[in-house]
């Protein structure tokens, strides 16, 4: 008697996600939090996200936003809960991720923290977690029982300077929810929203190499009308640095060497100040002309002095310079 085959037949679909974890951030797929349809039917949960009461207006690396979000589940039964909160910008999309700072915690709901994440196009948002679980774990919320959280985050200096409000929205990846809309909040341009970025962030130096990149130094606030004296450095300034280290800036097509001693240079100055928007350049050539060691080869971070005479410099963002001290043969 020949087996019949069964008329129905399991399914299964494998996928495949790539993670990557790296300084308090996760690379997540970029549908991890699209919008999906609803079920048909009355959703279990509850969620809202409101700022709280008295909420200023944000300024690039000052005033954040304080917001709450809160979970109720209407259910008899135990149901899952992984929100994040996006934050969508109103205006250039941001070229990177240094431009917001996250976090999270309990009001009345289990230990937990922020992850910042991202998708493509530079949309950014941040989950919030239960405390010491991976990305993809989301609360447990009992039935008939509400939880809330205290969400927050400040804009930096690398916000481009034409966004002036981002909108604030709470997604939850679990379908089960109805989530408030949107919030937008307005951002102020305060003086000195100043921000340094580099065309190579990372390269070396020898004897006979010397090192090149754009500097970049950039207002997203209001303008400035008084003249920018730039500083840049060689390390963080708490030890010294083995090497003598030269610097050259292109002037007119010439390389001009600029004054500085013990790895610190003064850049010349930005006269008249910049534009909100605009952007200095500073094309820079470090040479290395002396070597102390102990061994022949170190690194350390090449980036602007965090203030100057108009406000503090955003350096979140900075070269890596390794040196390499070995003698020319």
């Amino acid at each position: 008697m020949s087996a019949r085959p069964s008329a129905r037949r399991s399914r299964t679909l494998a996928a495949a996600t790539l993670v990557a974890v790296t300084a308090g951030a996760v690379l997540v797929p970029t549908a991890a939090f699209a919008d999906a349809p609803a079920p048909a039917g009355t959703l279990p949960l509850v969620a809202t996200l409101e700022a709280n009461a008295g909420q200023a207006p944000l300024t690039r690396g000052g005033n954040g936003a304080e917001l709450t979000m809160t979970v109720t589940n209407n259910s008899d039964q135990e149901q899952p809960f992984h929100p994040a909160v996006t934050v969508k910008p109103v205006g250039s999309a941001p070229t990177g991720w240094t431009w917001i700072d996250f976090s999270a915690k309990a009001i009345s709901a289990p230990a937990t923290y922020g992850l910042r994440s991202w998708g493509a196009g530079n949309s950014f948002s941040g989950y919030v977690l239960p405390e010491n679980s991976m990305y993809f774990v989301p609360f447990k919320v009992p039935a008939h029982t509400t939880y809330s959280w205290a969400v927050s985050f400040k804009l930096k200096a690398a916000l481009p300077a034409d966004d002036t409000a981002v909108e604030v929205g709470l997604v939850n990846d679990q379908n089960d929810s109805t989530n408030s809309g949107p919030v937008t909040l307005p951002v102020a341009s305060p003086t000195g929203a100043l921000v340094q970025s580099f065309s190579n962030v990372s390269g070396g130096v020898s004897f006979t190499k010397p090192f090149e990149t754009d500097l970049r130094l950039t207002n997203n606030g209001a303008a400035i009308g008084s003249t920018i004296n730039p500083t840049l450095r060689f390390g963080d300034g708490s030890r010294p640095v083995p090497a003598d280290l030269k610097l050259d800036v292109l002037q007119g097509g010439q390389w001009v060497t600029v004054p500085g001693s013990g790895s610190v240079w003064q850049l010349p100055p930005v006269v008249g100040g910049l534009g909100q928007g605009a952007t200095q350049h500073y094309n820079v050539r470090l040479s290395l002309t002396g070597f102390s060691g102990p061994g022949s080869y170190f690194s350390d971070s090449l980036g602007l002095v965090p203030d100057t005479d108009q406000g503090p410099v955003d350096t979140t963002v900075k070269a890596t310079l390794s040196v390499d001290g070995s003698p020319v043969l």
